[in-house]
């Protein structure tokens, strides 16, 4: 079967997104607009990020008003609220937009976030285009207008390059200023959880670290917005996650190990606490 795609700029016709397995959403598009123009999302189910390749817009979104996003460089859009931005100049606008980051995957990003999160409030940040990143606006922008991202896997991979380019070619506390919306719980604590518990690995400790906050005042906050606690919630979301990708055709055990970022030793002991059942029964169970 399929993914859904999902449009998320009706207006243009010009963005798809595809939602993964894991129930994740990654995409891109690219539009042009003229000077004058105004552009508005009255509602991001996703996060975005905005690369201006050409000219320069004024941006306001739940975070910050009338910021300035000139050619050359990028932004980031939360979820959960609206953006709108007026066209100041001519522009060429490529819309990132994703549900989670591979932040995970590098160990070293991952400990620093977690003892930066709570450092400092969040500010509005602009990052610049370095060479590599602009690279990947030009390549991405050509494909989007040649058509060719019509494959899911082609989106998910680009999605995974765009963090790896973050990764390499910025320094972890501009990353760090940069994506602050997603690894704050003190932004927006509920897209903070919904984020970053793939990123925490499944483990309370791990998120609360991520957070910012105490281990205890992470547990009191997440019972007063969730009405269970962490370690309940987490539990569901893995059962409901493994369940779904059971249920995928030709599911293999070392593909659903993938998937989760997890070895086939401890996913065989996951759907056995879970289920009493090694991976493999519950694939045949449920495929």
């Amino acid at each position: 079967m399929k993914p859904p795609i999902i449009h998320i700029l009706p207006r243009k016709k010009s963005i798809q997104l595809v939602t993964k397995t894991d129930g994740s959403v990654t995409g891109f598009a690219t539009a042009t607009f003229a000077s004058g123009e105004e552009y508005t999302n009255p509602y991001t189910r996703y996060y975005y990020i905005l690369l201006v390749r050409r000219g320069a817009i004024t941006l306001s979104c739940k975070l910050y008003s009338y910021k300035s996003i000139v050619a050359g460089t990028m932004t980031f859009i939360p979820k959960g609220g609206s953006y709108t931005f007026t066209v100041t100049e001519a522009s060429e606008v490529l819309f990132f937009a994703f549900t989670t980051t591979i932040i995970r995957t590098d160990n070293d990003m991952l400990r620093y976030f977690c003892s930066q999160a709570a450092k400092r409030c969040y500010t509005f940040t602009t990052l610049p285009l370095c060479d590599a990143m602009a690279d990947f606006a030009a390549m991405i922008t050509r494909q989007l207008q040649e058509r060719k991202m019509k494959n899911s896997g082609v989106a998910q991979v680009w999605n995974s390059y765009f963090f790896h380019i973050m990764q390499s070619y910025y320094r972890k506390d501009e990353v760090a200023a940069f994506m602050r919306p997603i690894i704050s719980g003190a932004v927006d604590f509920e897209a903070f959880v919904e984020n970053n518990y793939l990123e925490a690995d499944g483990n309370v400790a791990q998120l609360a670290a991520l957070s910012g906050m105490s281990y205890d005042s992470f547990q009191d906050k997440f019972v007063r917005h969730y009405g269970t606690t962490a370690k309940q919630w987490l539990d569901e979301r893995m059962r409901e996650q493994l369940l779904t990708l059971a249920a995928t055709p030709h599911m293999t055990p070392q593909q659903m190990a993938a998937a989760i970022h997890h070895t086939p030793q401890k996913l065989n002991k996951l759907c056995q606490r879970y289920w009493g059942m090694a991976p493999g029964a519950l694939i045949r169970e449920k495929g």
